[in-house]
């Protein structure tokens, strides 16, 4: 994922539309646009910003801090990136599978 769809994916995680985004970051709703479209890169005091109004850290913005590389866990060969969010949200799926399989046993 690139820069601009983090900054994207995060404003969108933070509820925000593009438009109330940028009044709170304290740019225009374009600049914002060009930010997500990788057009413009945005100054460290509105990545500071950013990372105040969306909620995250500024390494989740640029260096997207919370995914990992499928190729770095043991089961897997790729190069595409899981989301940490998503993964944990399986795994407390598996988690509650397990438990109730239990209570049945």
């Amino acid at each position: 994922m690139n820069l601009g769809a983090r900054f994207k994916r995060f404003r969108i995680k933070a509820g925000l539309k593009q438009t109330e985004a940028a009044d709170k970051i304290g740019v225009k709703y374009y600049q914002l646009g060009n930010y997500e479209t990788n057009r413009s890169e945005p100054s460290i005091s509105v990545l500071k910003k950013m990372s105040e109004v969306y909620h995250v850290s500024i390494d989740q913005l640029v260096y997207n801090v919370n995914s990992m590389k499928k190729n770095s866990a043991p089961f897997t060969g790729d190069n595409e990136n899981i989301d940490i969010d998503d993964l944990l949200k399986s795994l407390n799926e598996m988690v509650d599978k397990v438990n109730s399989l239990k209570k049945t046993n």
